[in-house]
């Protein structure tokens, strides 16, 4: 009976009911070329601002991003204005993906941007606006002068890509530093802060505040599930802003094209993607990934690279973080196959080389 991979042009996801919410996912594409900005030096804290004062402060400086796919889809998340050229802090998951990057100017304009660099490992991208005059830079501060009980605010564009440049505006959501050094072991993120400020769809990529007004984390994810509630985390200022100085090189860090998260049993009951311990499931993959050209597909199982078990992704980034750019890693799993009499699909145990970008 013939078999064979089935490839799917376009940048592909597949959205699942997962424990945990990030604010978006997808966007993002373009040339990366050097960056000539230079980091700003950890200002000091000022007067402490009522909350009333915090958004005018970000009007310039937080950014909403949407991202668009070659072959149709859209997703949306926040910004942060670092520098006079225009570069803008983020999320990875905002941007990787997408073909165009467009971002809402203060005015309700439509401004182009590029990606200069991303770190999936840390989950962080910079992009820059090709009209910077328009946007202001923010003060950046540092973890060191919060701690467990400080007020924070996030700041951000909740909503939906649909929502993008009719009607998203900048909003506020107050909380308190819950925990430092919090780990999400999901995605092998360590050192992040955690707070109880509500964090919705739309605001990955923002700024975490303090209450002078100044940066100090880079929000990331929520999460949601068994009942806990506003549980959300933050990369620290101080640690994005050193992986900001790298990918300003114009540079992917350990790039895959690839995102995917711990497998679960309902993902095999409500979808049929099979339920293996310690595995991931691919969820999106980008078309000019090392992966989709050598055949994986969003909802294959990630199960080892290199003889390692991926329980987590950062499972996944121990591994390419061990390779240099054109070693070839041996990734195994199941992945979805289409028999050629019937066109059915099923899944079988899929194996490849893959060569690291």
């Amino acid at each position: 009976m013939q078999t064979h991979r089935r490839l799917v042009a376009g940048f592909i996801s597949l959205v699942f009911i997962a424990a945990f919410i990030t604010a978006a996912c997808g966007g993002g594409g373009g040339d990366a070329a050097d960056g000539d900005g230079a980091q700003p030096p950890a200002s000091e804290p000022g007067e402490e601002l009522s909350s009333e004062e915090v958004v005018p402060l970000f009007e310039n400086s937080a950014v909403f991003i949407l991202g668009e796919g070659f072959y149709g889809g859209a997703s949306s998340g926040t910004g942060i204005v670092i520098d006079a050229e225009g570069h803008i802090l983020t999320n990875n998951h905002v941007v990787d993906g997408a073909g165009s990057l467009t971002l809402r100017g203060p005015d309700g304009r439509r401004i182009p941007a590029r990606i200069v660099g991303r770190s999936p490992c840390d989950d962080l991208a910079v992009i820059q606006a090709r009209e910077p005059e328009h946007y202001a830079p923010v003060q950046v501060g540092t973890v060191a002068d919060i701690t467990v009980g400080s007020q924070v605010y996030v700041v951000g564009y909740p909503g939906t890509p649909s929502e993008g440049f009719t009607e998203t505006r900048l909003s506020l959501t107050g909380g308190l530093i819950s925990k430092l050094n919090a780990q999400f072991a999901p995605y092998g993120l360590q050192n992040m802060i955690q707070t109880d400020a509500s964090v919705n769809h739309g605001n990955s990529g923002g700024p975490l505040v303090d209450d002078t007004g100044r940066v100090v984390g880079v929000v990331t994810l929520a999460f949601e599930f068994a009942g806990l509630e506003n549980v959300a985390y933050a990369t620290t200022i101080d640690e994005a802003m050193q992986v900001y100085d790298q990918l300003l090189l114009g540079k992917d860090l350990d790039w895959l094209g690839v995102n995917a998260i711990p497998n679960d049993p309902q993902f095999e009951a409500e979808y049929g993607v099979p339920y293996v311990p310690d595995s991931l499931v691919i969820i999106g993959l980008d078309t000019s990934s090392p992966l989709f050209e050598q055949g994986w597909l969003a909802g294959d199982v990630l199960m080892a690279a290199e003889g390692q078990l991926l329980s987590s992704y950062g499972d996944l980034c121990g591994v390419v973080r061990t390779h240099r750019p054109g070693d070839k890693i041996l990734l195994e799993g199941i992945g979805q196959f289409t028999d050629g009499a019937t066109g059915a699909t099923y899944y079988d145990f899929y194996t490849s080389t893959v060569e690291l970008p």
